[in-house]
This record gives structure tokens, sequence and C-alpha cells, in this order.
């Protein structure tokens, strides 16, 4: 059945290049025939490494048995065992499979730990993702400066990448739903052990992945985002909308914010870049949401290369947790999160960095990124200040949606590797699928003074 569905789409794909004619593309035809092929079709090596990273087969679209559809996640590999730890004390001997900042961890807080798991290449991708996916690689252009990208819709734009502003966009333009509905709680806790909790709902839609949208009916967006703050309580009732474009060079982010001690909806352009982000209380910028988000035009951007690093992967038990019935002190624990709960494999990622441009400004001065190879997310980051010191290190808690098709990371922990401080961003507090339950004239102005009056 796998062969005839690769079959089928390898045909459909085929007719796409006889469609493109003579179009500017990112590659050539005889590179791009290679996805759905010796690649995947969002450019990852679909052959394992002959050891312990396996052949993609398709991703994980089957839900286990016990999942009830609308209910929690169900982890499908909740009877795996560890295969080994790594700890402040054997770390070094793992050193090729970690970042510095994964290394700087081990060093400032001893009883972290890594459990790493077998490798299951989980990432799912819908045939009407992988065909958008084919036409990008042969249209989808980046802007002269590389702050937008053009020619691309409902796909990776830059399935095989040929530069670090192309793989940066392939995060940003990840697929992960047309969109979701999240109550969350976020915890900041600091190294003298007090800890401020944040909560609000969040409403998204991403118009770029409409499955019903296409190039020409894409209204620009990349995401359309309405926040309502609960907790705390000096916070409650504050909201803010975000619209972030797919090409900055036309129009930068727009953002709006109603705070209710000056009881006016207004601009907030400073929702951006290096802002410190109140809902982890300053421990993190706005541009660290999903490891990384917005316009890349304050850095140059550097693809390193590919690498087998432990990264984590399938955080089913992580992420569920809560509504089991674990308290979140539990999860986020008072040196760092619940290192029982969290789970590590070894995958093949896409190395990114990132070092600040002479004409601009922000507080680190570099990046580097690991990117997923079989979904594109940005699953761990490493960030230095302008001196060139490591300064704070992040990663996400992915998991596959089985019954969406899709891929999902929640739970962002930063840390600061200076200060001991850390903060654990948009846990979700119940399940959802990634739908959109709103249209494109729910993310204006207007919508958020009706919430205000209410």
């Amino acid at each position: 059945m796998m062969n005839l569905k690769r079959t089928l789409l390898t045909a459909s794909i085929a007719a796409i290049a006889l469609n493109a004619g003579s179009a500017l593309a990112a590659v050539s035809a005889e590179e791009a025939a290679k996805l759905g092929e010796q690649l995947t079709p969002f450019g990852a090596e679909r052959a394992g490494n002959g050891s312990d990273i396996p052949e993609w087969t398709g991703g994980l679209t089957t839900p286990p048995a016990g999942y009830t559809a609308g209910g929690n996640l169900v982890d499908p590999f909740a009877d795996e065992k560890p295969l080994y730890t790594v700890t402040a004390d054997n770390y070094k001997e793992y050193a090729d499979l970690l970042s510095d900042g994964q290394k700087a961890l081990f060093e400032k807080k001893p009883t972290f730990k890594m459990n790493v798991y077998p490798t299951h290449r989980t990432a799912p991708i819908p045939d009407w993702i992988a065909k958008n996916t084919y036409s990008n690689a042969l249209n989808a252009q980046l802007t002269t400066d590389g702050n937008g990208v053009t020619n691309a819709y409902g796909g990776i734009p830059f399935p095989i990448p040929q530069n670090g502003k192309e793989a940066i966009w392939n995060h940003t333009l990840r697929w992960y739903g047309e969109g979701k509905d999240a109550t969350y709680e976020s915890a900041t806790v600091y190294a003298n052990g007090s800890r401020t909790i944040t909560a609000g709902q969040l409403i998204e839609t991403y118009p770029y992945y409409y499955k019903e949208g296409d190039l020409n009916t894409f209204n620009g967006n990349v995401i359309q985002l309405m926040l309502e703050y609960s907790l705390p309580t000096r916070r409650k009732g504050e909201v803010t909308l975000v619209r972030d474009p797919v090409n900055a060079n036309e129009e930068p982010r727009q953002a709006w914010q109603y705070i209710p001690g000056q009881r006016r909806v207004r601009r907030a352009p400073t929702i951006a870049f290096d802002t410190p982000d109140p809902g982890s209380n300053g421990l993190t910028t706005y541009d660290q949401a999903f490891m990384f988000n917005g316009s890349p035009e304050r850095f140059n951007w550097e693809l390193i290369g590919k690498k087998e690093m432990l990264v984590p992967y399938n955080s089913y038990k992580f992420l569920t947790a809560h509504s089991k019935g674990t308290p979140m002190e539990e999860i986020a624990q008072a040196e760092h999160t619940n290192t029982d709960l969290e789970r590590w494999e070894k995958h093949r990622v896409w190395v990114v960095e990132a070092t600040l441009r002479e004409d601009s400004r922000h507080i680190y001065g570099k990046r580097r990124f690991y990117l997923d190879e079989d979904s594109w997310f940005a699953l761990m980051a490493d960030m230095y200040d302008g001196r060139g010191e490591l300064w704070r290190y992040g990663h996400s808690h992915p998991v596959a949606l089985y019954a969406d098709g899709n891929i999902i990371a929640r739970a962002l922990t930063n840390y600061d590797l200076q200060s001991g401080d850390y903060a654990m961003q948009e846990y979700d507090v119940i399940p959802y699928s990634t739908v959109a339950t709103k249209d494109d004239s729910f993310y204006t102005p207007q919508t958020v003074r009706q919430m205000a009056r209410r």
C-alpha cells in the first residue's frame, strides 16, 4: 500500500513539473525530482543511517489503541525504556551529539539528565502538502534581501535549501496545521526557588496553509494570533493581536494590544524582535516564540550543514502529564523541567547560524538553531550575547498529531545559563486539534475591542 501511495504521489508531482513551464526555479527540475524518492517530500534523507536512525516511511498517521477522537493524546511509545541516559557525569562521552547549550546545561544544573529512547521518525506529510512543497521547490524565491518569500504556498518553500535564510524560512513556514485553539499555562522558575505562572487562551490560524486556498487567494499572512491572558491577575483581560506577513518587505508585522488599565486598543509595534516577552517574565524575547519567528532581517544567516544530534522528540509523556493529574510544579521543577517525563532521540538536524548584522541591534549577538530534517521545526537553539558568550539555551517538546496529519512543538523551555532561571512557555492544559476555528475577519482591532467590552 505504501509503494502504491508513493507511486501516485510521484505521478502527481511529475504533472506539476510539466505545468511549471519556464518559471524561475529555486532548484532544478532534476534536483526537485529527488523529492518523494531518495528524499522525503520535505527534503529529508529518506534512508536511515544504518544503525540507530531508521528510514522515514511516511510518519505516524494511525492513532494508537486507546485513542478517542477529540480526546487527549495517547503515547504510542509508552512501553519503551531508555536505551541510555546522559548525565552531568558522562555527557562528554556524547559531546558530538550535543549542542553547546546542552553541554552548558549539564554544567550549570548537574541534576539535569537526558533519557535517550529509540528513534522514531513520526513526522507525517499529507499528500496535498507534499504536492505544494514540490511546486514550491520549482517556483519559490526569496525576496532580494531575503526577508520575504514569494511564489510559495501551502508547503515547505525550500525543501532543498541553498542557504541559511531559505532554511530558517522553512522553519517559519513549517507545516503544523491550519490553526489551533489552546488553553495554556507558562511557568517562570527562578534560581532562588520562586516561580510565576502565566496563563491564557490562544486562538491562531495559518492562512499560508488553508487547504482550500491557493497562491491567488492567500492573504499574505503566515500566522494570525489572538491571545487573552487570564493569569497573572494583574494581566487578566489583556488581549494581544498579531498578524505576521510572509513578506516583511511589503508589510511589517502588525500587532495591537488591549491593556485593561489603559482601557483602549493601541498599536504595538514593539511586539517583535528582542523586546522581552512578558509571557516568560522577560527571560525570552518575542522572536524566541517557536524558537524563532518573524522577520529574519536583523541577522546574517549561514547554513552550517546537517548532523546527528540528541534532540527532544515524541514528547507525548511530557505534554500529557498535566492532563493526567501531574501538578505543574512537578512538570516545571525547581532546577529544570521534569527529566523523567522528557524524551530524547537521535535525529538528523540542519544547523543554521544567525549572526547579528553590523547595522542592526539585538540582545543576541549570535544564535544557532537546530532544525528537524523531517519537519523543519526548530527543536533547539543556543543563544550568545554581544560578547560572544553563551547566554541561553532552549528546546521544544514535539509530538506528531496522528489524527491531524501534522506535528506540533509545545512547552518551549528556555534556560538562562548565567542566572540559572528558566521559563517553560505555553504548556497546553487541554487537548486540541490543529484546525482553524476562526476566519480571517476575526483577527482585527475591532474584535479586540469587542473582547475588551465583555
